[in-house]
């Protein structure tokens, strides 16, 4: 996936799991390779109003763009 692709919000695959762009590390002084900034969701959360703790912390990960190709279109629902 080329860096130029890609805008902060767009869901992407990364072998096989799905995420979305919360940032972009461009390649600007030759020093890394363009990468972006994923966040894959939480594995498991439970709301306040049922028990859940609440104030997660997120975790991102930074992963070279090339790696990553865009995702399926979103289903909305309401």
């Amino acid at each position: 996936m080329r860096i130029q692709d890609v805008k902060v919000g767009d869901f992407i695959e990364l072998d096989g799991l799905l995420g979305v762009v919360v940032g972009i590390i461009p390649n600007e002084h030759g020093n890394l390779e363009d990468h972006l900034v994923i966040w894959f969701g939480a594995e498991s959360q439970k709301r306040i109003s049922q028990g859940g703790a609440g104030n997660p912390i997120p975790e991102v990960w930074t992963v070279p763009a090339e790696y990553c190709k865009p995702a399926q279109p979103p289903v909305f629902r309401h």
